[in-house]
């Protein structure tokens, strides 16, 4: 069992909103600076099902007069299908960046308009190991119930342990 403090210490969150006159790019509209790709590709995976088929994917490219903590990993890309999880249908799904490289961070999507206009990218540095999905969806889930919807900010609550 994760002690949710200790997810919270690894939680950073990006919102990325639609740009304009495209079909499936996204500008980074708040977040942290100098961490994810400024403008990412959402839409339909197209590869190969594997052990844990995918709906969706995101990809990436650092230009280079940006700097990110994934610049250096795979010639300045950053992608990952995006998995459903049947046990919490309100996020779009979950993915990793990236084992191949030794690299466990989870990914949690999120959005309140089924991504047309925005969603929100939840990053947990090195929870991408599947024995910690659940606890980490229900800390999110947490983290969702009580979020001001006027200022993003956690109010008080019940986020000790799960």
């Amino acid at each position: 069992m994760i002690n949710a403090e200790f997810i919270k210490t690894k939680h950073q969150v990006f919102e990325y909103c639609h740009k304009a006159e495209t079909k499936s790019s996204f500008i980074l509209c708040s977040g942290p600076i100098n961490y994810l790709p400024k403008s990412l590709y959402f839409g339909p995976y197209n590869g190969k099902a594997g052990s844990r088929p995918a709906k969706y994917a995101i990809k990436g490219t650092y230009t280079k007069s940006e700097n990110g903590i994934y610049y250096d990993m795979d010639k300045r890309k950053v992608h990952t299908k995006i998995m459903q999880n049947p046990n919490f249908p309100q996020f779009i799904g979950w993915g990793e960046i990236n084992e191949r490289f030794g690299i466990y961070d989870l990914l949690i999507f999120f959005s309140s308009n089924n991504c047309k206009e925005s969603f929100e990218i939840h990053h947990f540095t090195g929870l991408a190991k599947i024995d910690y999905l659940e606890e980490v969806c229900k800390y999110l889930q947490l983290y969702q119930n009580n979020k001001s919807p006027k200022n993003g900010l956690l109010l008080g609550g019940k986020n000790d342990e799960f």
